[in-house]
C-alpha cells in the first residue's frame, strides 16, 4: 500500500481532511510532527508521498509558511531533495504551497525568485474558484482538464522578481494550474506550480475540500488529485 507522510506543525489545521482524501484514494496515511521529522529525517525513507497541508503554521506571524520553511531549509532540505530524486511525490496545499515556495523546493531553482504575498484585496478571501490545468505532465494532474475547488487564504498572490523569472516559469513548464477568474492578483493567474522534476506540486486552492458528490454541482472533482498520486505508484 502507498504510504503518505502528512507533516504537521503548530497551526496546521487541514491535515485531517487531506489525510482523509488520501485514505479514500487508497493510501495509508500517518501524521508526523515537524519536530519528530527534525529529530529523525530518515523517517521519510519509509514513504512514497510527502504532504504539507494547509493551515496557519506558527500563526503566520513572520509571513505565511516562513518559520516552517526555515525548519525545512535548515534541518530537512537534503533529505527532502533525496526523497524527490528517488521518485517520491510532494504535495503542498495552501500553507503547504507557501512552505514549498519559501523553502525553495518550488520551483526548485537555487535562487528564491518568487513569493506568495497578501491578496490584492489586502484581506482573507474564501470562495470557490475554477481552475484550468496547463501542465498534465505532473503525476497529480494527469487526465484532469479543469477543477472546481475552494480557496481560503490571505497570502496567496504569487509574485515574481522580474519578467525573466515570469518567462522561466512558463518556459520551464513550472506553471501547473491557473485561475479562470483571478481572485487574488497572482501574476498570470497562477494558482499552482511544479518543481523541475514535475513530482512536487504546490497549489493555493484546496482539492481536499471537494471530494464528495454533494459538495457542489460538480462535487468530488478534487479527489482526482489524490487518486492520481496513489495510482502513480501502482
Amino acid at each position: 500500500m502507498v504510504k503518505v507522510c502528512m507533516v504537521r506543525g503548530p497551526g496546521t489545521n487541514c491535515d485531517m481532511e487531506t489525510g482523509f482524501a488520501f485514505k479514500l484514494a487508497g493510501a495509508e496515511v500517518r501524521d508526523v510532527h515537524i519536530f519528530r521529522l527534525r529529530e529523525n529525517p530518515s523517517i521519510l525513507r519509509d514513504y512514497q508521498i510527502l504532504v504539507f497541508p494547509g493551515g496557519f503554521t506558527y500563526g503566520d506571524y513572520l509571513g505565511a509558511g516562513t518559520v516552517f520553511s526555515f525548519e525545512i531549509r535548515k534541518f530537512l532540505y537534503d533529505e527532502v531533495r533525496n526523497f524527490i530524486e528517488k521518485g517520491g511525490l510532494v504535495l503542498g496545499i495552501c500553507n503547504g504551497f507557501q512552505i514549498l515556495v519559501r523553502s525553495g523546493l518550488i520551483p526548485g531553482w537555487e535562487e528564491r525568485a518568487i513569493t506568495l504575498g497578501f491578496n490584492r484585496q489586502g484581506r482573507f478571501i474564501d470562495r470557490w474558484v475554477e481552475l484550468e490545468v496547463v501542465n498534465e505532465e505532473t503525476p497529480f494532474l494527469r487526465g484532469i482538464e479543469t477543477l472546481r475547488v475552494p480557496i481560503a487564504h490571505a497570502e496567496g498572490r504569487l509574485s515574481v522578481r522580474d519578467e525573466n523569472v515570469r518567462r522561466r516559469l512558463w518556459d520551464g513548464k513550472h506553471v501547473a494550474l491557473v485561475y479562470k477568474e483571478n481572485p487574488n492578483g497572482s501574476v498570470d493567474d497562477i494558482a499552482g506550480l511544479v518543481d523541475t522534476t514535475g513530482r512536487v506540486l504546490g497549489l493555493m486552492p484546496h482539492p481536499e475540500r471537494n471530494i464528495f458528490f454533494h459538495h457542489t454541482e460538480r462535487g468530488g472533482e478534487g479527489i482526482k488529485v489524490f487518486e492520481n498520486a496513489v495510482r502513480f505508484f501502482s
